[in-house]
Parts: C-alpha cells; structure tokens; sequence
C-alpha cells in the first residue's frame, strides 16, 4: 500500500469516526439531541365520553383541568373539530384517515364494531417508517386475531378488551375494576396495579423511554377509557373534592347558547369529574416526562375526545350530547403542542374532523401517504402552523347508530364551513343551520335556504350510497391460528339472531382442519340453565351448567377449514355474561 493511499485510507478512517461519534453526541432520538431537519415524536392522546365542555378553558368553572388548560394556551387550536357521535367509528377514522363505514365499523358492539384488517393504519405506516409504536388503553376495533392493536401496527399494546373496562368482554374475575384492572400487553392478560389511566400514562412513559434507548422516534396513542362508566371505582381524593361543591346545573355558564338539557344525578357527575382531573393530572406527568428527557420541543402532542360528553351536562353551550348528532354529540376540542413547529395561542375554525389526523400527522413526520385506500381526511398541517389562507370547501358527514347498515338519514349530520345539516335520532326530519351566524345552532333556517337544504341533503345522499356499496362487511373471527391459540369469544362480537332472547352467533374462519376444544364460562347466573352448542346451526351438544365462573367444556368437534357460524347459547341466561373459548387440539 502507497503512502498516499495509507494517508487516505487513514483520512477516510478518521472522517468517519468523526461522524459517528457527532451523531452518537447529537442523535435526534437522543435526549436533549439537536432539533435541525428531525422528524418530531407524537404523543396522540384521546379521552373517552369527555365532553367539549369539561375542561376549565373552555369555561367550565367547576371542573379542575389546569395541565390541559396549559398545554391548550402553549397549542394551536382547531375550534371546529368533529368526531362522531360514538367512540368506534371515531376510532376507526382516526387510525386509518377514511369514512368508519369504510372501515367495516358500524356501531360499539355486537360485531360491529370490527375494524377490516386489511386497511392501513396509521401505525403500520409510521412502524415501516422507523418509528416506534405504542398504543396504551382503548382499542376498540376488534378483540380478535387479526384485528388487535398488536396486529394492527402497534409494536407495544397495552389495552383492555372491547369498549371499556367493567364491559361484558372483560375476563371472568376482573370484576369491573378500574384500580388493579385486568389488561392485556400484546395479548397477554396481566393484573395491573394501580388506577387504570394512571397505568396507561406510566406504560406511555416507559415506551418512550425505550424509543429513547433505541434511538428512534415514537408514535404513541394513549386511550384512555376514562371517564367513561361504570363509575363505581373512581380516584377517592377528587371525588371527595368534588362531592364538597355544588354541581347543580345552574353553577354552570348558560347565557350563551342552549341551556343544560337534563338532570344528570349529582353523584355520577362528581365522579365523571374526578376521572377527569385525573387524566388532567397524567398530562401534567407526561409533560413533566418530557422536559426532563428534553424531548418536549420536537414532540407533537395532541388531545382530543372521541365523542360527546356521557349525560346531560355543560357542554360549552351546544345542543346535545354522547350518541346524537347536535354539536355538542359530535365537536371535539383539538390542541396540538409542538414548541418547534406550532406558534403557541393559534386557533383556526377551518372545518376539520378526526379523518384529518391520519394525513396531518404523516405530513408532520415526512412520511409519504400508503397507496391502496383512498384518504377521505385533509392535512391539517397549514391551519396549525397559522399559515394565514381561507378554509377550503369541503364537506363532512358524520353519522352513527345502531344496526346492520347505514339507514337514510338516521342519527346524520353534514357540515360545510358554513352549514350544518342535522338529522338527529331517525325522525327524517332535516333541520338547517347557519354556523356562521348561529354557531350554537339555535335557529332552524330550512325553509329561508332551500337551495342550500337541496344541495346538502344530495350530498348526503350521494356519500350514504357509496358507503352501503361497502357496508356492512364481512370480518369473521379467525380459529385455528399460531397468533392466537385460545380464541375467546364475548358478546362484544356475537351477531345478533334473536333480539328477544338476547341470542346470537359468531362468525368464525377456521384456519385448518382438525378437532377443536369448545368451553364456556358464565360469569353471572341465578339458576342452573342448560347450555346448547350449535354449529352451523346443527345442534351438536348439550351441557347442564349449575355454577357461574367455571369453564365448562364440550367433547371435542371437528370444525372444517373455512367459514362457519358458532353458537353457544345458555337458556334462559343473557348471553352478556357468557365467555367461549375455542382451541384447536
């Protein structure tokens, strides 16, 4: 070797040493790391049942929010944000960017609330982009292989089953918890310790800290089941804080807009508003987090809510709550928190719903949008940076209710930055209002703007016709599988046959062949009951069941590969309470 080229090979050696030990000392995924050209973090957090109203900056004077209320002045703000009316198809937009119905999602339960596995989510594309991902708490859009968060993008899942804790599809023995809860980490059941929001903020900090160690950005999802119900076991110290004050409606501001609809009972408000506090609470921790791992100033933090608030109670003036399709059913507040990107106090009213969040934060974290599924949301990203343009026209359709399939009209809104269309329950009575004059949406202008009710109502009708050419789908639950061994089965996903006798199968697709072990728990019974086994709705067994939380099991049965319907019905009992489990011997 020349010394010439043992000077450059030295040269070359020495450079490249140089730079590793620059990007060791200034890693973007490093704590306290430059912050030049580095895609940020994202911290996506979601309460469930909170309303717009219950947060001390949007002019609750009771309600005890100040960690939020901070991070929303430090945030840009979208003052006219949507959801749904309801927490799945919220949920299903949110991960995936497109109309719930798209998805698969119909509903909450009974099968319909089972997201297609075949859509892309927004942690499939920033897993494949080199984030780390988590999501911590309420999944909601399946319970089963291939449908759980863990199959979904997820790579850390901590969660519970179904809509919520204390809700049928909970394993036998937890008992509705909401201190020491029974969770799921990537599939494996565990008992955690502790109150069940503070454990999904704790599990977020500790994933982010690994991303840390790893040296790669995180996408982390905190979804938190609280302050839905039950509201039995709620934080002791802000109930008894609240259960001191006098919460009676007319302590609430009502000058503007319409009054409270209602009388929630006192009690159960006292505990909603302690739940809520101690989400407050957590994002106080979380932001504490952040600071000391320095990673405050490039991170996106946003929050949200997945629908109306769970009773009648102030809700900034709007009409409405959870499950209708008035205001305060369906807009959400939106703060995003990002010191590097975001001018600190911005708000827009640029109309802009939960399918916006899939392409707003891909845009964020230069990612390229997935080919495949057309995206029914916008970016965001101008409107929060306050970049200074005019809302662009666009048209939002939000609609949700119980059932099979999309029904005309039933539970549905349409809003345009200036209209709003609102069919609310199944009356088929379309009320109009103009948001720019009238953003309480006090008065009914139908018949002073025909052209304006004709025009949305075919858009309505145009958006609802391409939905029901996709809706409702067929997603069974799959058996058989090396991803889930034991396959339980709760009536968060049993079809409904028999509305009166609370009967109903599941939709199976058995994988392979072969004898499978079918068992069954009643977790609440008052009689002995007899427990039929129904295969394609053949009549294979029978079972005298006497005692409630044991497994009973049938001999074993062949089940063929392919589609196939499973019913384990017990007389007389209400299938809420009935577990299956199905393993392949």
């Amino acid at each position: 070797m020349s010394i010439n080229n043992l000077y450059f090979l030295i040269t070359r050696v020495l450079i490249s040493l140089a730079f590793f030990y620059l990007w060791i000392g200034c890693s973007p995924y490093q704590k306290g790391g430059e912050l030049e050209d580095i895609p940020p973090n994202v911290i996506l957090i979601m309460s469930d049942d909170q309303g717009i109203g219950d947060f001390g900056i949007n002019g609750n004077p009771i309600v005890q929010t100040p960690n939020i209320d901070q991070m929303a002045r430090n945030s840009t703000s979208m003052s006219r944000f949507y959801v749904n009316a309801v927490c799945s198809p919220t949920r299903a937009s949110l991960m995936t960017g497109r109309w719930s119905y798209r998805t698969g999602v119909m509903d909450t339960f009974k099968g319909r609330s089972i997201m297609n596995s075949e859509e892309t989510t927004i942690a499939e594309v920033l897993r494949d982009a080199g984030y780390s991902t988590g999501l911590f708490g309420k999944w909601h859009l399946g319970d089963n292989y291939p449908y759980r968060p863990m199959d979904q993008g997820y790579e850390t899942a901590v969660y519970h089953r179904g809509g919520g804790l204390g809700q049928p599809s909970e394993p036998v023995g937890a008992d509705q918890r909401y201190t020491n809860p029974v969770l799921f980490r990537n599939g494996e059941q565990f008992t955690a310790k502790g109150y069940c929001a503070d454990i999904y903020f704790s599990e977020a900090i500790e994933f982010i800290n690994n991303s840390q160690d790893k040296k790669k950005p995180f996408f982390a999802y905190i979804a938190s089941n609280t302050p839905h119900g039950p509201y039995h076991d709620v934080p002791e110290k802000w109930l008894d804080y609240y259960k001191g004050l006098d919460l009676e409606n007319s302590q609430f501001p009502q000058e503007e807009g319409h009054q409270i609809s209602g009388k929630d009972d006192l009690d159960t408000r006292a505990r909603i508003y302690a739940m809520v506090s101690n989400l407050d609470e957590n994002v106080g921790r979380l932001f504490g987090e952040l600071d000391k791992m320095g990673l405050t100033e490039n991170t996106v933090v946003i929050y949200m809510c997945d629908n109306g608030p769970n009773g009648h109670r102030y809700v900034k003036g709007f009409r409405g709550r959870k499950s209708n399709a008035w205001e305060g059913g369906v807009r959400s507040p939106f703060w995003a928190h990002w010191p590097k990107g975001f001018p600190a106090g911005t708000v827009s009213d640029a109309l802009s719903a939960h399918v916006d969040i899939f392409p707003t934060i891909l845009e964020l974290c230069e990612v390229d949008q997935p080919d495949g599924f057309p995206i029914d949301g916008q970016s965001m990203v101008n409107y929060l940076k306050g970049v200074k343009s005019e809302p662009k026209d666009r048209t939002v359709i939000l609609q949700s209710h119980r059932g099979e399939e999309p029904a005309l009209w039933e539970n549905a809104t349409v809003v345009t930055q200036q209209w709003k269309l609102v069919s609310n329950g199944n009356s088929g009575i379309q009320e109009l209002f103009d948001l720019s004059k009238d953003p309480f949406a006090l008065v009914n202008v139908s018949h002073a703007y025909p052209d304006v009710l004709n025009d949305l109502e075919s858009q309505y009708q145009d958006w609802l016709e391409e939905m029901r050419r996709v809706t409702p789908m067929d997603l069974p639950i799959y058996v058989g599988t090396t991803f889930e061994p034991e396959v339980v089965l709760t009536s968060q996903d049993l079809k409904e046959i028999d509305a009166r006798k609370k009967e109903g199968e599941w939709r199976l697709k058995v994988v392979e062949s072969g004898n499978y072990k079918i068992a069954f728990t009643i977790k609440e019974m008052k009689n002995p009951t007899t427990v039929e086994l129904r295969i394609d709705n053949q009549l294979i067994a029978t079972l005298p069941v006497d005692s409630a939380k044991v497994r009973y099991a049938f001999d074993p049965v062949k089940l063929s590969e392919g589609r196939s319907t499973l019913r384990v019905f017990p007389q007389g009992v209400d299938s809420r309470y009935l577990h299956a489990f199905v393993t392949k011997e």
